[in-house]
């Protein structure tokens, strides 16, 4: 085994040691393409373009012990599914800058050697933060470059941990034995960050890219050490780029917990991405204590079901969100936003939710239209495609579902797809001025060749900005949450509950700008056996609690984990039905406050008016009386 340590003060004695002015920042390389780079906080050693070893000076914490073997996995290039593996490549070095470096592999084992594809990578050490930097460029003249990879080897599942913004926040390393690959801008890599948490400190990875550029990150465990690579795909079409340079990653060493790198990514994230400013949304966004997953069913309406549920919460603090409330049905004929008035009536629904104060969410398909629609033929030439087979990207695409069930996922930079769904979810706002808008699927991005000069990404952030100028001081809700969508978004729905090892990252970089609740499929808390489980790692998300109502039988009094849960948010809403003057106790004086106003038509107090019947009378003053402490 070669003593890295005596070989590295031959390299610094026999070579050369390049020090910037003021600065502990060292770059020292080796003829065999090993780079050591030093600075004040860590020391990090390249063997081949892979990060072998890293320690934090700042805790004395060394992340990385032994020898992984899976290199093949590592610091790539990859042209049409062809990999230039660069482990298997002794690098010329070229000095850049006193603090740079650049290791150049040529393609040697292609038959002619014809440096058919070359690998630069640029390792520098930025002199003003002290931070590790890596740049990649590919050149290929038998192919379009597809991927340019990076790898951070050996590190160990006892001395770190991977906390990654994905799928509202993970530990993937607790994942032993294991491997994923988490895609950005997506759910599944939400933020452009990477925390290897140390007992007393860690390193963070993470890019500067503000252009939204499609990245990978790969865990693979092995045993008891794992690798981390990361990785840019240029656009498409790939065939196009026989030249492609990635943005620079960051790396660097600090002490203290996850959130010293979480809010410094935090500040840049906000200053790089500029999100919309939140003060000038309605402030009832952040009075929301409970979303509810409202049934649309005309018998619990008949029932009651909203002036029941007004008893349990405070209405002007808990969101309706209304999924199955158009005319087509859910999930078809796509982009028909007509408000059902067969089966139910949405206005009627949509009045007496606005009566008790509710506010109200009606569910929207930002990407699809139906296969069954007239209009998927105008839209067919926009559907979106995975980037390396050019197969159609949709739900229900299969033979398995009949035609009507099918429908396409649309890409959002047409701009006569955004036109079209505009004008129609701005004619249900005009008719029904609703609250807001969940806008499903909007967290799917995919690298597609740009429509009208703009990616998939730069396209949802345009459909973002015309919904709102369309439908001004209208909330924007959406599925999953990633730098894209948190510019506009105010609301945005989590994932399934995980089933292991949640961790608050996603919930501490978008709190500011974002309320986060759970998913569509968790059960009512009385029909899931799990549900205190599921509850637990939705809290460790910060999520606000989620009540999947199925009908009015759900409020009955015999349904206890229901009423735990109502319990608890009426405690965060500071919420007592019949409490007129809102003092947190309904006792005598409400009740007079009521009898002052008896006889009052309309009144301009809506506490007084306490079953919200548009009069106050003696039903008011059973209903406080019933009510008593």
């Amino acid at each position: 085994m070669r003593n890295i340590w005596s070989k590295c003060v031959h390299i610094l004695i026999l070579q050369f040691v390049l020090v910037a002015a003021g600065l502990a920042n060292t770059l020292a390389i080796s003829e065999g393409g090993e780079v050591l780079a030093e600075t004040d906080r860590y020391v990090a050693r390249f063997e081949n373009g892979v990060l072998m070893h890293f320690h934090n000076k700042l805790t004395k914490e060394t992340y990385t012990q032994g020898e992984f073997e899976a290199h093949t996995r590592l610091t790539r290039l990859v042209v049409e599914g062809r990999a230039l593996r660069v482990h298997e490549i002794t690098p010329e070095i070229r000095q850049l800058s006193p603090l740079q470096c650049e290791l150049i592999y040529q393609d040697s084992w292609s038959v002619p050697r014809d440096n058919d594809m070359m690998f630069h990578l640029f390792i520098s050490i930025d002199a003003e933060t002290g931070d590790l930097l890596i740049r990649q460029k590919g050149v290929s003249k038998v192919g379009g470059i597809e991927h340019i990879i990076w790898g951070f080897s050996n590190l160990s599942h006892a001395a770190v941990e991977v906390i990654l913004p994905t799928r509202g926040g993970r530990i993937i390393s607790r994942n032993r034995n294991d491997s994923d690959t988490y895609s950005y801008p997506m759910s599944s890599w939400e933020a452009q960050l990477a925390i290897l948490q140390g007992q007393h400190g860690g390193v963070f990875v993470r890019s500067d890219d503000t252009q939204y550029q499609f990245k990978t990150l790969e865990y693979v465990s092995e045993g008891g050490s794992f690798i981390v690579s990361l990785g840019q795909h240029p656009p498409v079409p790939y065939d196009q780029h026989k030249q492609a340079t990635t943005g620079t990653w960051r790396l660097n060493a600090y002490q203290g917990d996850w959130q010293v790198p979480a809010l410094a990514y935090r500040e840049w994230m906000h200053k790089a991405f500029k999100p919309a400013d939140r003060t000038q949304m309605p402030a009832w966004v952040n009075d929301i204590e409970l979303i509810v997953n409202f049934p649309f069913y005309p018998v619990d309406m008949e029932a009651g079901i909203l002036e029941k549920l007004s008893r349990l919460v405070d209405p002007k603090k808990t969101l309706l969100y209304v999924i199955d409330w158009r005319e087509s049905g859910w999930a078809l004929n796509y982009p028909d936003y007509t408000p059902v008035t067969s089966f139910a009536n949405f206005e009627v629904f949509f009045r007496e939710a606005k009566r008790y104060g509710f506010r109200v969410m009606p569910h929207v398909n930002v990407v699809a239209v139906s296969l069954s629609n007239p209009l998927y033929a105008v839209f067919e030439k926009y559907q979106t495609y995975h980037p390396q087979t050019g197969k159609k990207i949709g739900s229900r695409l299969s033979d398995e579902y009949p035609l009507h069930r099918q429908y396409a996922w649309i890409n959002p930079a047409s701009s006569e797809f955004r036109k079209l769904l505009v004008d129609r979810v701005k004619s249900v706002w005009e008719t029904y001025p609703v609250d807001a808008f969940h806008l499903d699927i909007s967290h799917f991005m995919i690298n597609n060749v740009p429509i009208d000069g703009l990616t998939v990404p730069e396209g949802s952030i345009r459909l973002h900005q015309e919904l709102r100028a369309a439908m001004p001081g209208v909330v924007l809700g959406g599925e999953g949450l990633h730098e894209v969508t948190f510019l506009y978004e105010s609301l945005a729905r989590l994932p399934a509950s995980p089933k292991e090892h949640p961790h608050p990252i996603s919930s501490f970089l978008f709190s500011p700008y974002v309320l986060r609740y759970g998913h569509l499929g968790v059960p009512n808390p009385d029909r899931d056996a799990n549900f205190e489980e599921n509850q637990e790692k939705y809290e460790m998300w910060h999520a606000r609690p989620f009540l999947n109502l199925v009908g009015i039988s759900d409020l009955d009094p015999d349904r206890v984990k229901t009423h735990r849960l109502l319990e608890l948010v009426r405690e965060r809403q500071n919420y007592r039905f019949g409490d007129v003057n809102s003092d947190g106790v309904v006792n005598i004086l409400d009740l007079t406050l009521v009898a002052q106003h008896i006889g009052t038509l309309n009144p301009s107090d809506r506490h007084a008016d306490v079953n919200k019947d548009g009069v106050i009378n003696i039903l008011d003053l059973v209903a406080v009386a019933n009510a008593f402490e």
